[in-house]
């Protein structure tokens, strides 16, 4: 995997791109945008991690075999000790996790991921709307002043599709 200079951004992505990708776009009906991401991680300006993969329920099975596929490939990065301790750090500054149900733990690591490397995040993750919930990644990023895309459109574009076709 190759790493973009520094002025081409680079995007760590959440767990909710890969899931609605494989809704909107199957495999066995989209074969090209799973070849233009796998091409995007492979070189550098898409990051995988292994907590969101883990993320992933086996009942995704073109999901599943894709990023099987990419941890073959030596595609998928390892979250650091560092990461992980700054994950605990941004939870307790701004509580992300369901204490009851553990979810959104994989968010606080791509955030601290994107902060420790001044990567950017794809999530569809929207603001939290009350000031009661928990806290969400777009929160966050601009807590920190990460940069994330939401649009699915922005996101096929920055990854090099321009129309989608389906066979």
């Amino acid at each position: 995997m190759t790493r973009p200079t520094s002025t081409e951004s680079v995007y760590v992505i959440d767990t909710n791109i890969l899931i609605g990708f494989d809704i909107w776009h199957p495999f066995k009906n989209c074969p090209d945008f799973w070849v233009k991401l796998e091409s995007a991680i492979k070189d550098g300006k898409v990051i995988l991690l292994d907590v969101v993969v883990d993320e992933v329920r086996p009942y995704n099975l073109g999901l599943t075999k894709w990023l099987k596929k990419q941890k073959d490939n030596g595609l998928i990065i390892k979250i650091s000790d560092e990461v992980r301790e700054e994950a605990v750090r941004i939870n307790n500054q701004y509580k992300m996790i369901n204490q009851n149900t553990g979810n959104s733990i994989a968010d606080t690591y791509v955030i601290a991921f994107a902060l420790l490397n001044g990567v950017g995040i794809f999530t569809r993750e929207s603001p939290r709307k009350y000031s009661n919930q928990l806290y969400k990644i777009p929160d966050v990023c601009d807590k920190f002043g990460i940069a994330y895309k939401r649009s699915p459109a922005e996101i096929m574009s920055f990854i090099g599709i321009n129309s989608i076709n389906y066979t």
